[in-house]
């Protein structure tokens, strides 16, 4: 089984203070998989507190918003979003992303279609990306 972990390493490099450095390392690592339709298997915020296993995110895009921040567009098909698991498309802040683990796997029918609807930078009517980085 093919396997990349940023896990321990995106950690250490954020408690030494080089969290740009670990954003640049995840990054890099779910452009690889928006890129060659890998899964990215990514530990998000406070999941670990919550008991949640780690989401499962086909990563569609990486861009930068209006306001700076880096954000990941993907199909969610496991994960605890409010408290539930369920599948989704989801937009997720690189801040938040604690590791990430590229898996065996590839996207779902679903995940393709919403993919291939592509990705404006809009929910709903609030649009923010400046800037794509890759998809």
């Amino acid at each position: 089984m093919y396997r990349r972990d940023i896990g321990g390493l995106l950690i250490g490099l954020v408690a030494c203070g080089s969290g740009l450095q670990a954003q640049t390392n995840a990054q890099a690592l779910l452009c690889e998989a928006a890129e060659t339709g890998r899964v990215a298997e990514v530990v998000y915020d406070k999941d670990a507190s919550k008991d949640c296993l780690p989401r499962l995110v086909d990563v569609h895009q990486l861009a930068i918003g209006k306001n700076g921040q880096y954000y990941m567009h993907g199909w969610q098909t496991r994960g605890c979003t409010k408290g539930r698991d369920y599948a989704s498309k989801r937009i997720f802040r690189l801040d938040k992303v604690r590791s990430v683990t590229l898996i065996d796997g590839s996207f779902g029918e679903k995940s393709q279609a919403v993919k291939g609807e592509g990705r404006d930078g809009c929910i709903g009517s609030n649009c923010f990306i400046a800037e794509n980085i890759c998809e």
